[in-house]
């Protein structure tokens, strides 16, 4: 479906978010298996008919994927910039929200934010990916 389609189309119902949550799934996997640009585009066909509150959830971890996506381009202010924009939303969901440890997602991103920031645009391409947040399910 084109970005336009996405306009027309009404807002899921709780019901209808439930049952769609095995896709939020997959973006999860990807991310954390570190295929951001992937998890970004699985995420965000389900992201345009979400409704608020979960609408920010999906949409800071699509900030999350994005920025280290500019990591591996090595687009040094995409990152910073995105790691801002997802920290803000999250905080609306601590400590969790659909299974999400957003407590720990929080800290994990504060941390690579930090890391990134300290080495500063001439040197973050130094920093070790494998650094990069998980996004932690919880039972």
């Amino acid at each position: 479906m084109t970005p336009a389609a996405f306009k027309n189309e009404p807002l899921l119902t709780p019901e209808q978010l439930q049952s769609r949550l095995g896709e939020f799934l997959a973006a999860v996997e990807q991310f954390n298996d570190g295929y951001y640009f992937e998890s970004h585009e699985t995420l965000e066909d389900l992201w345009m008919v979400t409704p608020l509150p979960e609408r920010d959830l999906f949409q800071a971890i699509i900030q999350i994927a994005a920025a280290f996506v500019h990591f591996t381009r090595g687009e040094y202010p995409g990152i910073i910039k995105l790691l801002d924009s997802a920290l803000e939303k999250l905080r609306a969901f601590v400590p969790g929200c659909l299974g999400v440890d957003v407590t720990a997602l929080i800290a994990g991103v504060e941390g690579a934010r930090a890391e990134i920031a300290a080495l500063g645009p001439e040197r973050f391409t130094e920093w070790d990916e494998a650094r990069a947040p998980k996004i932690h399910l919880t039972p």
